[in-house]
């Protein structure tokens, strides 16, 4: 990795790590066209734990919030979805994948920026652990379903609740990634370069969450990461 790319990706992490930090989903919206454009290995695994350790914070700080009869009724969905997520990292070729994360990160923030909203019913949120789970094998992008499916909840149970899931998804799903020779010594050392831009986001993240109720920010980030998305696919195309 160049040092162009080093820098490129930590910057991408912390913008990533900013908005997870603040919002509770994100950190894939944002950093992972940049990531899978230096090395698609970054995705699902490293970012995936990259995402837990940001999780760890919200969990520990706002545990009191966390939605636990939402989380047992996403677990419902987390075996399909996983098994979903498998059969596309395993069967769908690395430029075809890459243009399907694009995708997924340019409709997830286009559905989002359209202000979509679903009533939390038990149905949406085992469609929510579904998709979360799909999303996070097949592309590293767990957040955005939750974004959705977890529409209703205040900031500090969206950020609680979403992290406990995403937790179980992502350490059942690293076992999985491991277990089928999906993970190993590369991606360890892409974690690497990517926990300086973590800590960097999450620092600056505490400043930023006062900002949440501005009418720009979301908007801003979304946009952000729908840039991010159609870049991708268009960077495959040509």
């Amino acid at each position: 990795m160049s040092a162009v790319e080093l820098v490129l990706a930590i910057a991408a992490v912390a913008g990533g790590a900013i908005v997870q930090g603040s919002v509770g989903v994100g950190l894939s919206l944002v950093a992972a066209p940049a990531l899978v454009a230096i090395d698609p290995a970054f995705i699902p695994g490293p970012l995936l734990i990259v995402g837990q350790i940001i999780g760890i914070r919200h969990i520990i700080v706002e545990g009191r919030h966390i939605d636990w009869r939402a989380v047992r009724h996403a677990l419902w969905g987390l075996p399909f979805g996983l098994a979903a997520g498998f059969a596309v990292l395993e069967l769908v070729p690395e430029t075809i994948r890459t243009i399907l994360i694009g995708a997924l990160v340019a409709g997830s923030a286009l559905v989002l920026l359209a202000g979509f909203r679903l009533r939390q019913t038990r149905r949406t949120e085992i469609a929510g652990g579904l998709t979360c789970s799909f999303g996070a094998i097949a592309a590293a992008l767990p957040g955005a379903p939750l974004g959705i499916c977890f529409s209703e909840m205040r900031p500090p149970v969206l950020r609680s609740t979403s992290s406990v899931y995403i937790g179980i998804v992502g350490g059942v799903g690293i076992g999985l990634l491991v277990a089928r020779d999906n993970f190993g010594l590369h991606e360890l050392r892409l974690i690497g370069y990517l926990v300086p831009g973590m800590f960097i986001g999450l620092a600056i993240s505490r400043l930023v969450r006062p900002f949440l109720d501005r009418a720009w920010f979301r908007p801003a980030v979304l946009s952000v990461a729908l840039a991010g998305g159609v870049a991708l696919i268009i960077g495959q195309l040509i």
